[in-house]
């Protein structure tokens, strides 16, 4: 071979040489080219990249290299090994709060509230900082936790108070305690963020409503075109006002019948929980005629487990409405569906309608009622005596006699013992120098 080409082999091997010797990249660079791939989007590559440097650190020293390769994972969907890799990191390092969260936030995609908390408690203790708060209240009120709940809210807010869900949540919080000023104040400041969705407007018109703001200081508007029953602006126009074209009760933002109809415009599921709100409002302004028109527009739609309710409020929209029978049906309905909740209503029932009987004058359908009630308590003392009065109104003395003499043998030592004697004595002289 001619020197020549023995220098150019040389060289050739020279040049080759290194690439048979090439070292493998230290956990250094594996975890660079891991952190570039993962910042990229490339998940893949970037656990590849990131599986190699762990590897290349067996005994953990480096918690970094975890957390990014539980980040890729995440990202691709993967939650088994993950967690693995995070909780190993929380044992090594309990003061590593980017773990702690990254781990959290699998149990919470589980539903493991409990875990939860047990992980992010402890990192309070090392950093005080708005997503540990936030995370913990969310899985305090998912536990029931509300006292807790509330406090790990009202500091996230705190600490960034321009996060429109944790004032919404907190509303929520207020609302299930029946704490409904602060409610409605959480809710306000929810909207005020630019927090905006038929859910979020039925729960503050469903605050307004325990709070009695039904209707609000009710105003006359003028309303060219307008309809009842309708939201025109910031007004909720209730009904004409009569001898006005345009003229129309209405009622503000600020309250329950307004934000509910807002909740309906704005495109809310249906349900009969906003219908019956609605209903219920009108019910609650002494607005009787609407309320009862819209509880039996809804029948259809009541689920079994809430028709006992759904027949004591038509009764009440009955009763307004001066449809006695109905009351009564409909008072009888939920008394047979919930015994325990409506079944002493009945007797009440029937005292009422008496009473409204003998306000308009008519003796007969009064009496009608109060036997009705003796018939369903008949061991009531005060029922025979309402019964005796209405009897000796009607000049029934005869029967009245009978009805006290039942209140003196069922109450022996009735208050009134010596006066129903007399009346007795007094009425059977009546009775028998009273021609029939």
């Amino acid at each position: 071979m001619s020197p020549k080409k023995m220098s150019a082999l040389v060289l050739l091997i020279l040049c080759l040489a290194p690439l048979h010797g090439q070292e493998e990249p230290d956990a250094a660079t594996l975890f660079a080219q891991g952190r570039s791939a993962l910042f990229q989007g490339k998940y893949q590559e970037a656990i590849e990249a990131l599986e190699k440097a762990v590897a290349l650190d067996p005994e953990a020293s480096n918690s970094t290299y975890r957390v990014h390769l539980a980040r890729a994972q995440l990202a691709l969907g993967q939650t088994e090994e993950p967690e693995a890799l995070l909780a190993a990191v929380i044992a090594l390092f309990p003061e590593h709060v980017e773990a702690g969260q990254l781990l959290a936030g699998i149990y919470a995609d589980q539903g493991r509230f409990s875990k939860v908390i047990a992980v992010l408690e402890p990192l309070l203790a090392f950093r005080h900082d708005y997503q540990t708060n936030h995370m913990l209240a969310e899985a305090s009120y998912n536990q029931e936790k509300f006292d807790d709940a509330r406090g790990y809210y009202l500091e996230a807010i705190r600490l960034h108070p321009g996060h429109p869900g944790d004032h919404a949540q907190l509303g929520n919080l207020y609302l299930s305690q029946g704490r409904f000023a602060r409610a409605v104040g959480a809710y306000k400041q929810a909207l005020q963020l630019g927090l905006q969705s038929p859910l979020l407007h039925y729960k503050l018109a469903s605050a307004y409503f325990n709070l009695r703001n039904y209707f609000g200081k009710v105003r006359v508007v003028e309303v060219p075109s307008g309809e009842p029953e309708t939201i025109n602006g910031d007004w909720y126009l209730i009904e004409r006002v009569p001898g006005k074209r345009d003229g129309f009760l209405a009622a503000g933002r600020s309250t329950a019948i307004f934000q509910a109809a807002l909740a309906v415009d704005m495109g809310i599921e249906a349900s009969p929980a906003i219908d019956l709100l609605i209903a219920n409002i009108y019910l609650n302004a002494r607005r009787h005629a609407q309320a009862y028109e819209r509880y039996q527009a809804l029948r259809a739609s009541i689920p079994e487990a809430d028709l006992a309710l759904y027949h004591y409020y038509v009764a009440q929209s009955a009763l307004g409405v001066g449809r006695y029978d109905e009351f009564v049906e409909a008072l009888q309905e939920a008394g047979r569906l919930d015994p325990d909740a409506y079944g002493a209503s009945l007797v009440e029932a029937y005292v009422v309608v008496a009473g409204r009987y003998e306000q308009a004058g008519d003796s007969t359908q009064r009496i009608r009622f109060l036997e009705r009630a003796v018939q369903e308590s008949p061991e009531t003392a005060s029922l025979h005596l309402r019964l005796a009065s209405a009897y000796e109104q009607d000049k029934q003395y005869a029967q009245a006699i009978t009805q006290w003499g039942m209140v003196l043998a069922l109450e022996p030592d009735h208050p009134r013992r010596t006066e129903l004697l007399q009346l007795i004595d007094r009425t059977r002289e009546w009775a028998a120098a009273t021609p029939d």
